[in-house]
């Protein structure tokens, strides 16, 4: 397909969903916000230089997926915020600067390349430089959003052709394509699929199914990417890592339930022991990582895949009913198993404030706007932490108001092809109670799937 027809395709797969202009922003406060928030993003392409950008890379590896992404998306989220094009040059800076820090694995492909965090490091090859999934797909997440939003701008697409093909083939061709390749890809046929970590870790760490919250990012990133190429393999395992989370989903009195981690091979297991995992399994334990995992959820049923409307009432049972005290003023926060032991942070996912009035209002108004107010001039509150507020506030949220599932034309075409249909079909299952039980053993999973080549 050529580069003119992908646009045209794009630009149907998401006419509606990309806002068309800045909105308005009346509220006083908020706008005090966006003018701060905005100057913070324009300070990016000095403060992410391409000597921090290589530094950062080289020194920790993982961290340029907390670190070096959220300022970055700043950019973008200030120029539809309030379309001064100088925030999209900036975002193009940034990314100049980040793809100057890249280099070159043994096996040809691209990436961050770098040590571990420490708690990953194996203790024999401390100095061991490794290239780490989650960055990859961060980045993946972050940019094509980006392309989206400039397809929907015919003057600067136009004008950024070249950007978005070469892109484009950075992403298909080496943030995503090297995985599988490497072997960290797993297909567990009607229970999904999943990613291991990568190999060059310590034992227990190594080749690990990755926890719900960072297979979250993954699947985010391989829809939008799959929105700006309208490639059906990325929306093919997108779909197949959400059903693989609906499989680990306990059903109890009309709400879910779900762990951090849960095992899925014979790779999980305890190199030192046959009969334990090589990681704990429980609820999760921060509220950062409760609203990633579920976020994945919600994501797929905007684009009509996976999970429907009865599997978000479920989740808004959890958030309202189980997560939180419900109140706006003195809130209690709960894993979702109703306990309070070893957690952290609010127990809140911003996307389900289009299908809650509640939640909606203690994000975006009152005691948290003020919080934010009074934060902003902080150059990380005031900026990757604002950023989630507004884009919540008044990018994404306006747009799924009651729920509307607002990429559904994205499913919809995917599903008029029929063997998209009966891939769909092979995978489809509503979820009955009790749902899920994790296995506390490697002997109650078995038989498990052997570990693939890698």
């Amino acid at each position: 397909m050529r580069n003119a027809e992908i646009l045209t395709a794009v630009a149907l797969l998401t006419a509606g969903t990309v806002q068309a202009g800045p909105p308005e922003i009346t509220d006083a406060k908020d706008r005090q916000l966006v003018a701060k928030f905005a100057g913070h993003a324009r300070a990016m392409p000095r403060r992410l230089s391409a000597a921090y950008c290589r530094k950062l890379a080289a020194n920790s590896a993982e961290s340029y997926c907390w670190l070096v992404c959220p300022q970055w998306e700043t950019c973008l989220t200030a120029w539809q915020l309030t379309g001064d094009e100088r925030h999209a040059d900036d975002f193009l800076a940034v990314f100049a600067h980040m793809r100057a820090a890249m280099m070159k694995g043994p096996d040809g492909f691209l990436g961050w390349y770098g040590k571990p965090l420490e708690l990953f490091r194996d203790p024999r090859h401390p100095d061991r430089r490794v290239d780490v999934i989650i960055t990859s797909f961060r980045v993946v997440d972050v940019l094509s959003r980006f392309l989206e939003a400039l397809a929907a701008e015919s003057d600067l697409a136009k004008k950024h052709a070249a950007f978005r093909t070469e892109a484009i083939d950075l992403m298909e061709n080496h943030l995503v394509a090297k995985w599988p390749a490497r072997g960290r890809v797993v297909d567990l046929g009607p229970a999904g699929a999943v990613y291991r970590t990568h190999a060059g870790l310590r034992d227990v760490k190594g080749s690990l199914t990755q926890p719900h919250n960072k297979h979250a990012l993954i699947v985010l990133a391989l829809l939008a990417l799959h929105r700006v190429t309208d490639n059906d393999a990325h929306l093919r395992t997108a779909v197949k890592l959400g059903t693989r989370f609906k499989r680990c989903l306990t059903l109890r009195d009309g709400h879910y339930e779900w762990n951090y981690w849960d095992p899925a091979g014979a790779w999980d297991v305890h190199p030192a022991d046959a009969n334990r995992w090589k990681h704990w399994i429980g609820p999760e334990h921060r509220s950062g990582y409760y609203a990633a995992s579920l976020s994945q959820a919600v994501a797929l049923y905007h684009h009509g895949l996976v999970f429907d409307r009865a599997d978000i009432d479920r989740f808004l049972r959890t958030q309202l009913e189980r997560a939180w005290n419900g109140d706006l003023e003195d809130p209690k926060w709960y894993r979702v198993d109703r306990s309070r032991g070893q957690q952290s942070g609010s127990y809140i996912c911003g996307a389900l404030a289009p299908f809650s009035e509640k939640v909606h209002r203690f994000l975006y108004t009152g005691a948290r706007q003020d919080e934010r107010l009074a934060r902003a001039d902080h150059s990380w509150q005031g900026g990757p932490v604002l950023n989630g507020y507004l884009r919540g506030k008044y990018l994404e949220g306006p747009k799924a108001a009651g729920g509307k599932p607002i990429h559904a034309a994205v499913g919809k075409r995917f599903d008029g092809k029929p063997a998209n249909r009966a891939f769909l079909a092979r995978l489809a299952f509503r979820v009955a109670g009790p749902g899920y039980r994790p296995p506390a053993t490697p002997a109650e999973a078995r038989p498990l799937p052997p570990a693939p080549r890698s």
